[in-house]
């Protein structure tokens, strides 16, 4: 086992959080890093991702630079230019107009194909509204964007962590490389199972390697089933909380239904697309009170029609883990069904989803650390030298999008608390290391309990309630005031 130099800040996953938390390390002078990341090749996986406005505005206090790239990636993956671009040297003062996309809108339907709120899908709406617009871009292009703003010896794939230990010098963190890649069960990026047809593994896999590194502190961004916070909640009183919960909610769905019957198609087009490609349905007469299984009331189906005229559809349902799991595709169909018909759909979404391929079923639980739980210990988010961001911290469903987006909150906010560590020169001060995860703590986690309150909660909210969200979440300032 070999011993590598000691490190500022080693960085565990290397996703897109993981990176932006080291380009801020980075740009502010920090270069003493280390990003380390399982996988074995970055490939292409995970899903479309929406970044928000306040997940871009974490970008751009971060990096103008890495800003500017990233929006530059999403647009092109649409073929669209992009209005408002800041120019790399982050000059204010010289603005780029290019031609923005066309406005479109993703409706949220009830029962009876009206319209109960609509969310805009161009980035000047978002812009004009709250400072920021939004972008849609593959998790796959934002990670390949962020590791292209950092120098390639500060990534290093391969490199399982597998142990921490720390005392008052320092962190070891024990590697190991050459690991066969599994699966994460508590992903909902990966809920399609045709992604493990892309691992890169080796026929002949070599004997496994092992590696130690030295860090001063460790950002643990290795996601929902982080290694690293089982580690350190293992003999404490969080150790039932290392292993993300179940949130009571299951994804089930098919992206691609193409034989679908004309009386089907005409059925849904007429009382729900109504010329829409995307929507999203829901029983907007029922409350929590209506049905024997707690929940039921949020039921949410999405729809997408696509060019090819084939339809697709995702289920939101809430459904007993027990209920859910070791069944075969055709069960899980069936229990789709049964939730919709109990939910007070009409039988035409359960012909649609009869239609479902067995072979192409997108089915997954979706899992959630809560950030209101109760503990004895604090802080909750770190211990000692090490502090969890991102999923690792808080993962949750993505029903309103704010996965990625709360991350890279999370990386602006503790990047520049280590930064201020470092230019203070109290990297061997455990004090001042303790009190800069306090802030971190202190400023995070009251507001993750609201954004996962929102998260389960917000079916069947008033326009008002979205409203007051929206400017809770969307509307903040990001400047050296946000730290205060």
């Amino acid at each position: 086992m070999s011993q590598e130099q000691e490190y500022d800040v080693v960085i565990v996953g290397a996703g897109p959080v993981g990176l932006a938390t080291a380009i801020a390390l980075y740009k502010r002078g920090t270069d003493n890093i280390l990003v380390i990341d399982q996988t074995r090749k970055f490939r292409r996986v995970g899903q479309v991702i929406d970044l928000l406005p306040n997940g871009l505005k974490s970008i751009k206090y971060i990096s103008p630079d890495a800003y500017q790239q990233v929006k530059e990636t999403a647009f092109q993956s649409l073929n669209s230019p992009l209005r408002n671009n800041a120019p790399s040297n982050s000059n204010e003062s010289e603005v780029k107009e290019i031609k923005s996309p066309p406005k479109r809108q993703w409706h949220h339907k009830n029962l009876q194909g009206e319209i109960t709120r609509s969310v805009d899908l161009d980035f000047d709406s978002w812009f004009n509204r709250y400072g920021e617009g939004r972008i849609s871009i593959s998790w796959y292009d934002l990670q390949t964007t962020l590791r292209n703003v950092l120098p390639v010896e500060i990534i290093q794939a391969n490199h399982r962590c597998i142990n921490i230990e720390q005392n008052s010098a320092g962190v070891y963190l024990d590697c190991i490389s050459d690991a066969t890649i599994t699966n994460n069960p508590f992903a909902h990026w990966e809920m399609d199972t045709a992604n493990s047809n892309d691992l890169d593994v080796s026929d002949k896999r070599q004997e496994d390697c092992h590696k130690r590194f030295r860090a001063k502190l460790v950002i643990a961004a290795d996601g929902i089933n982080s290694t690293v916070r089982q580690i350190i909640y293992a003999e404490t009183d969080l150790q039932e909380f290392a292993k993300p919960k179940y949130s009571g909610f299951v994804a089930i769905g098919c992206s691609q239904i193409e034989a679908v019957p004309n009386a089907i198609r005409e059925e849904l087009e007429s009382k729900y697309f109504q010329g829409d490609r995307v929507i999203t349905l829901s029983n907007d007469a029922i409350t929590s009170t209506d049905f024997d299984f707690h929940g039921l009331d949020q039921l949410r189906i999405i729809l997408f029609c696509k060019p090819d005229q084939s339809i697709g559809y995702l289920l939101h349902t809430p459904l007993g883990l027990e209920a859910f799991q070791n069944k075969q595709p055709s069960e899980i169909i069936n229990l789709g069904i049964e939730c919709l018909k109990n939910a007070g759909f009409p039988p035409v979404f359960a012909d649609l989803l009869n239609l479902s391929n067995p072979e192409k079923l997108i089915h997954r639980p979706y899992y959630i650390h809560p950030a209101n739980t109760p503990s004895a210990r604090q802080p909750f988010w770190s211990c000692g030298r090490v502090v969890l961001v991102g999923d690792a911290a808080h993962g949750m469903p993505p029903f309103m999008a704010q996965g990625a987006n709360q991350g890279l909150e999370d990386a602006a906010l503790i990047s520049s608390l280590i930064t201020q560590l470092i230019q203070d020169h109290c990297l061997d001060d455990e004090q001042a290391i303790a009190k800069a995860f306090h802030k971190y703590e202190e400023v995070r986690v009251p507001f993750m309990m609201k954004i996962q309150e929102a998260t389960m909660k917000n079916n069947h909210w008033s326009q008002q309630q979205w409203d007051q969200y929206s400017e809770m979440v969307y509307s903040r300032s990001y400047s050296s005031n946000y730290l205060q």
